[in-house]
């Protein structure tokens, strides 16, 4: 496969307060050929978003100055795949991040790979919003 046969590069935004888990995300997403745009708070996760270009999501559930439910209260209906994550994550967490597009939740601790194979299905086929299976809408890992 040569250069001009790669498919488009597809950014994913990391919205997460956690340095550790934030790095790790970005890094494993990068070699795996995503553009990982990786951000610590709700203003800078709504500017990216605001001005598109963004093709998938990865919102921590509890962030600090504002939780992720009212990141996309701000924008409405979610208008990219967004896979929500955090410690805890409930069944009310998931009826309401539902409401916003959410595709399903993964819980942490979690690996690069469980991330990553989370973030390659909801991007399948090209879907814009992909719609999480009941049985593993929070995965354990």
């Amino acid at each position: 496969m040569t250069p001009f046969d790669m498919p488009p590069t597809r950014r994913v935004l990391i919205v997460d307060h956690d340095r550790t888990t934030l790095e790790m995300a970005q890094i494993r997403l990068e070699v795996a050929g995503y553009d990982a745009v990786a951000v610590r708070d709700a203003v800078a996760a709504l500017a990216i978003l605001e001005a598109g270009d963004v093709h998938a999501v990865v919102l921590e559930r509890h962030l600090p100055a504002m939780a992720s439910l009212q990141i996309l209260e701000a924008l409405g209906e979610a208008p990219v795949p967004v896979l929500l994550t955090g410690r805890g994550l409930t069944d009310e967490d998931a009826e309401a991040a539902g409401a916003y597009g959410v595709c399903g939740g993964l819980a942490k601790p979690y690996s690069g790979a469980a991330l990553l194979e989370r973030i390659d299905r909801i991007l399948a086929a090209g879907a814009t919003v992909a719609v999480a299976e009941p049985e593993d809408a929070w995965l354990e890992v």
